[in-house]
């Protein structure tokens, strides 16, 4: 514990100038002062050291408010300093500090173990969070000790003249770091606590003078009231807070009592771990599926590359030979068939001229039947005429009178319009001729233009490919100034990388010797450190093996007492499971006796409603029998329903009974009357042989069932039946009976399930009553000697856990060493390999250098012949340059004339066109008009000629009909001749006709023969440059080339090369898209898979280590909340009944699953008044039972100093004087520092300081000593 020295204030709020305050020795120091002179400002100032972070419990806005902020005749100030001096006292507790280097060591362990999954997923961390300006040192500025993967801080900037606030986000990478302070201090030894707060926004905290991190003040002061909660620095309204706080909140104050904050502090550390290792093993476990998918797929696509380029390879080297044999069988095909065309072609002419010879005679015997048909069918037609000419010559001679009168007036007309169409004639002929000339005059100028219009044209292609042969040669010369540039450069690259490559291997040349020297001291070094770790080391290992062989024993003497106590606990649990096992039975039979359950229904009425019919029951007579259990059956058997019949006490009370159930129609039932005389006591069974004596009653009752069943109760009970005298009754013990010797009435009684066994009942429900009694004392017994078993038990637990804890200890050490000297000796090992591999680097980087120098004379020289290439193709370049712009130029003239001739033979033929298209109109009308007067003038012909012949008809009709019957004869005989000529023709035509037809089939067959072949000579050339054009582009080689080169297998068949190249080719397209690069990116992803499953492995094994820690953490701070809520309430129920002289105070812990989450709930009962909800208590009360909760937890856990500002301000001068006389007999282990008005509280105090304001905003201290 520490006991507080002074306090320096410098810059601090209105304490602007250097201040101190200088406390001495135990008791009460006092602080007081008007309102507004700043006195709470000490108590601002020794939270704010002592590491509060909340401006709002400074009183404040922001952090910056702590910073003296200037007067009306002040600056501002430019930094607040608070340092406090303490000195250790005698009273020193490092157990705490030694569990903290256990859990410490295991935080670490876990963070050395941790896995960085931005690394692992190529995540870049600057682009997630961007560090503004510097960087601030969250371990060195004491904003380290929230732990988190990142830590992110609002890092708040004060500066002079302007407030700015910066939110700086910084991510770093978490680190659990140990102590870099030794916090164990020596008895006596002085400590300084100093944190500077700068207006640029800088902190700072120190430790006797050196710079350290807010948790290590944390630590230090840790469980004794000044950090955390801080229960010894009570500012002013708090004391209410205390009662008026969240149930949880309220447990705080009891957890830095117990000194188990810092334990959570690494809770959470370890939470923020192990959550970030369960997130983190996710995110790898999917990474880890997707890369295994990946490896599967790439082995799978490395397979089928493989694949593909065999059968690639093969098909190319079948490709090669198809293509060889296609070709070379194609040219000898195409030679072939040109020779079979020319023999078709002259086949064809014969027959083409046999067949004009066929076709002329054929063509004569055609005309010959022709006129010969035409003969016989105008006979035929006369022959008609006449035969009807007597029917219709009256009819035709008045019709052909009129019709030569009709033809007559068309005759007329039609002359008129011949005149018209001759005259239309006339102007067409004039006309035509013109048109005719003006058209071979267009056509002569159409000639000339296009003659010009060719010539043109072939002078501007000549032209065009002198340009083109000109660009060509550009294009040439351009890509060998490209090449020659390109080299160049590359040379002049070269010999730059090569002369930046020798000073560098000159600087390492010059590194390796001063390497070398150093190698040589450290091997020197690591030798001397490893021979004193060994020596360490043995000495350590040796105390280790004494305290295991100690600890073996123990643990044999732990494991007995175990065993035993598993024995005594087995058999209480066995003897708790029997006793509630019978308990339950019991219990289940009293009710069943209770109700009458068991006996029939009309017994069981009488006994419910005895009250209503006025008689007192004794039972039944069941309950008086104590029967043998091996006579139950032979009882049951021979009483039967008797059993049950209720006993009352006279017969007045049996015909009362009865007269109740005759009433209420229930139905019958025994009753037995009891004996006069009182109570009847059960008696044991005798040892007779009749069922009277096995009955186990009383004399009185005994003597009763004789009268009333005498048979019964001489029955002799035997074990087997045999034939007696007349009068004997005889039952065995399954219920067997023999009466008279003759009788025999044996079976199994049919029950109804209720009452099967009346007795047995009975019987059951005693031995019950009996068992339980038994039980019960049995487990009290057993229940002691578990106790004392467990305590023997918790005795050697406790040795056992102190010995652990110390082997612990030791074998951390041992392991430390251990890994110390294997440290060791690898650094000797790898100092040897290192002197070892700075000679060889040495020698090496020298002959680097000489390969060095000549590689850069090399490129020099080549780099000077590249520049010359690159003048003289400089040169010819721009000779060309000229030539092409010449040959434009040409070409650009060119180009204008053919252009002029275009357009002129274009208006010449359009104008030959538009004459053409007259000439031929002009020439289709005169067409017309003249066919139009052919067929007039044939019209007037015909006209006249019908004239004429209708005047013969009419003249000659007598004459006709009169010589008919002559002209029928005749022309029947020149019909007869004329069908023999045409019969005779058309056989002649016939046999000209088939032969015609021969000769056309024949010429036909020629005609396709020669088709055919010159349909295959096209084929065949068109497949042999198909299959050039397929060899170029499969092989990349010309067909006449591989021709050349290949040889072709002599067995080798085309059309099964075909088919096998086809299957090839169908084979090769079927793999479908082919990763080439497959088998390198299969390489480097099972590299990957095998780092991230080993980084898995570190991840399960870094969780497994966190939730060890946590158990430890949490086993530890159970222990310790526990024992302090325990002591504590027990204070607080005794300091509450003295500050109130008397009344209840007391804490309960509330409901939860984890004690170290249950809030707590303080319940205060002033002396007279009833138990209420706390926040109804006066402001006087409130202030006392805080005050007493408080002193509760100084009792438990003393603090070096306490500071109370205005405790005592809602307080009267009784209660005063309490609170006073409280403190003033705790101050011989506390000192307290006390800020008041009370001039009672100042009368206890051994120092005063005054605290005042003689210029307005700075506070001052003025101080009094009280001997």
């Amino acid at each position: 514990m520490f006991k507080l020295q002074r306090l320096e204030i410098t810059g601090f709020k209105s304490f602007a100038d250097y201040t101190e305050i200088v406390f001495t020795g135990n008791g009460i120091t006092a602080v007081v002062g008007p309102n507004g002179c700043g006195k709470s400002n000490v108590s601002d100032a020794i939270s704010w050291v002592l590491g509060e972070q909340r401006a709002k419990s400074l009183r404040g806005g922001e952090m910056k408010d702590v910073v003296f902020a200037g007067t009306k005749n002040r600056k501002p100030g430019g930094m607040a300093e608070v340092v406090l001096h303490l000195v250790r006292d005698d009273s020193v507790d490092l157990g705490d500090e030694n569990e903290l280097e256990g859990i410490d060591e295991a935080l670490g362990g876990i963070d050395e173990m941790a896995v960085d999954m931005d690394e692992i997923e190529g995540v870049d961390p600057d682009l997630e969070t961007e560090v503004i300006e510097a960087v601030v040192d969250l371990e060195s500025n004491g904003y380290g000790h929230h732990e988190s993967e990142f830590e992110v801080e609002s890092v708040m900037a004060a500066q002079v003249g302007s407030i700015q606030t910066i939110e700086k986000k910084i991510k770093t990478k978490r680190h659990w770091r140990p102590r870099s302070f030794a916090l164990d201090f020596a008895p006596g030894e002085a400590v300084s606590v100093t944190r500077r707060l700068y207006m640029s926004g800088e902190s700072e905290y120190q430790l006797n003078g050196k710079n350290c991190r807010l948790r290590d003040i944390s630590d230090l002061f840790a469980g004794t009231g000044l950090s955390g909660s801080h229960y010894a620095i009570i500012e002013q309204g708090r004391i209410g807070q205390i009662l008026s706080s969240k149930p949880a909140d309220r447990r705080n104050l009891i957890e830095e009592a117990a000194g188990i904050s810092k334990f959570r502090t690494r809770q959470r550390a370890a939470e923020s771990r192990l959550e970030s290792a369960k997130t983190n093993l996710g995110r790898i476990s999917d990474i880890v599926s997707e890369i295994d998918k990946q490896v599967n797929s790439l082995r799978r696509q490395a397979a089928k590359t493989r694949r593909f380029k065999i059968l690639q390879e093969e098909f190319r080297v079948l490709l090669r030979q198809l293509f060889a044999a296609e070709g070379k069988h194609l040219t000898e095909l195409s030679a072939r068939l040109e020779i079979d065309l020319a023999k078709a072609a002259e086949a064809e002419a014969g027959l083409h001229a046999e067949l004009a010879v066929k076709e002329e005679a054929s063509r004569d015997s055609t005309v010959t039947a022709r006129k010969a048909e035409e003969s016989l069918a105008e006979l035929r037609k006369i022959h008609s005429v006449n035969a009807l000419e007597r029917d219709r010559a009256e009819r035709e001679h008045i019709y052909k009178s009129e019709q030569v009168v009709n033809l007559n007036n068309r005759m007329e007309v039609l002359r008129g319009e011949i005149a018209a169409s001759e005259q239309r004639l006339g102007l067409l002929a004039t006309e035509l001729e013109r048109l005719q000339e003006e058209e071979q005059k267009e056509s002569v100028e159409f000639n000339l233009a296009d003659a010009a219009l060719n010539e043109a044209e072939a002078i501007h292609s000549h032209e065009f490919e002198s340009l083109r042969a000109v660009e060509s040669a550009m294009e040439l010369v351009r890509a060998e100034l490209i090449q020659h540039t390109s080299a160049a450069e590359r040379f002049d690259e070269i010999g730059r990388q090569l002369e930046i490559n020798l000073d560098r291997l000159s600087q390492r040349a010059s590194g390796l010797e001063s390497e070398a020297k150093r190698a040589e001291q450290n091997f020197a070094e690591h030798e001397k450190q490893a021979a004193e770790l060994a020596r360490t080391l043995a000495a350590e290992e040796k105390k280790l093996n004494e305290l295991n062989a100690e600890k073996d024993e123990l643990m044999a003497v732990t494991n007995a007492s175990l065993d035993a106590l598993r024995s005594k606990e087995a058999g209480l649990e066995s003897l708790n499971e029997e006793h509630s096992a019978k308990r339950h039975r019991l219990a289940t039979l009293l009710e069943l006796e209770d109700s009458r359950a068991v006996y029939t229904p009309q017994v069981q009425k009488l006994f419910a409603e005895q009250g209503s019919i006025g008689v007192r029951l004794a039972g039944v007579l069941a309950d008086k029998l104590n029967v043998n259990e091996n006579a139950e059956t032979a009882v049951e058997t021979l009483f039967g329903d008797y059993l049950q019949a209720v006993l009352v006490e006279s017969l007045a009370d049996a015909k009362r009974v009865s007269e109740w159930l005759k009433a209420n129609n229930i139905g019958r039932t025994a009753m037995l009357i009891l004996p006069s005389g009182g109570e009847t006591r059960t008696a044991t069974s005798s040892s007779g042989d009749t069922i009277g004596d096995s009955l186990g009653v009383s004399s009185e009752i005994a003597a009763l069932l004789r009268d009333v069943f005498p048979r019964e109760m001489s029955a002799r009970l035997v074990d087997d039946l045999e034939i007696s005298g007349a009068g004997d009754v005889l039952i065995n013990h399954d219920g067997d009976l023999l009466l008279g010797g003759r009788l025999f009435v044996g079976g199994k009684q049919r029950l109804d399930g209720k009452n099967e066994s009346l007795l047995a009942f009975k019987r059951e429900l005693s031995g019950l009553e009996k068992t339980t009694k038994r039980l019960a004392s049995e487990i009290e017994t057993a229940r002691t000697a578990a106790e004392k078993a467990r305590r023997i038990l918790a005795d050697n637990e406790s040795k056992m856990v102190d010995l652990q804890s110390l082997i612990i200890k030791v074998d951390r050490g041992v392991h430390g060493l251990q890994i110390q000297v294997r440290t060791a000796r690898e650094e000797i090992e790898r100092a040897e390999r290192h002197r070892k591999v700075v000679a060889d680097e040495s020698g090496q980087t020298v002959s680097e250098i000489t390969e060095l120098r000549q590689k850069r004379d090399d490129a020099l020289a080549n780099k000077i012949a590249a520049d010359q290439a690159r003048a003289e193709s400089t040169s010819a370049l721009e000779r060309i340059a000229r030539q092409l712009t010449e040959a434009r130029v040409i070409l650009d003239a060119s180009s204008a004339v053919l252009n002029e001739k275009r357009m002129v033979a274009a208006t010449s033929g359009e104008r030959r066109r538009s004459v053409q298209s007259a000439l031929r109109r002009v020439e289709n009308e005169g067409k017309e008009i003249e066919s139009r007067l052919a067929l007039q003038n044939l019209e007037i012909s015909e006209a006249d000629s019908k004239i004429k012949a209708l005047h013969s008809s009419i003249t000659e009709i007598t004459d006709r009909i009169a010589n008919a019957d002559d002209e029928i004869v005749r022309e029947n005989s020149e019909l007869s001749g004329a069908i023999n000529a045409l019969a005779a023709a058309r056989a002649n035509s016939d046999a000209m006709s088939e032969q015609l037809a021969e000769i056309n089939r024949r010429l036909g067959d020629a005609r396709n023969e020669r088709a055919e072949i010159e349909i295959r000579q096209a084929e065949a050339v068109t497949q042999l440059r198909n299959t050039a054009e397929h060899c170029q582009q499969e092989l990349n080689i010309a067909l006449s080339e591989l021709v050349e080169q290949t040889v072709i297998d002599e067995d080798l068949e085309l059309e099964s090369a075909r088919r096998e190249a086809d299957d090839l080719r169908q084979r090769l397209e079927n793999f479908g898209a082919i990763n080439m690069l497959a088998l390198e990116e299969l390489g480097e992803s099972e590299e990957r898979l095998l780092f991230l499953t080993t980084q898995r492995q570190d991840i399960v094994d870094s969780i497994a280590a966190t939730e060890e820690a946590l158990r430890e953490i949490k086993q530890r701070s159970r222990e310790r909340f526990r024992t302090a809520f325990d002591s504590i309430n027990s204070n607080f129920i005794e300091f509450f009944h003295e500050l109130f002289g008397g009344g209840r105070g007391e804490m309960t812990l509330l409901e939860s699953d984890d004690i170290l989450e249950a809030g707590i709930e303080v319940v205060a009962q002033p002396p007279g008044k009833r138990l209420q909800n706390i926040m109804l208590l006066s402001g006087g009360e409130k202030a006392m039972t805080a005050i007493a909760l408080v002193m509760s937890i100084f009792k438990y856990r003393p603090s070096p100093f306490c500071l109370l500002d205005e405790v005592d301000a809602p307080l009267d001068d009784a209660n005063v004087g309490r609170f006073v006389n409280k403190i003033a007999d705790m101050s011989e282990k506390t000192q307290f520092i006390v800020i008041t008005h009370n001039k009672r509280t100042m009368e206890a105090a051994r120092a005063l300081y005054g605290v005042t304001m003689q210029e307005a905003g700075v506070s001052k201290v003025v101080s009094v000593k009280f001997e």
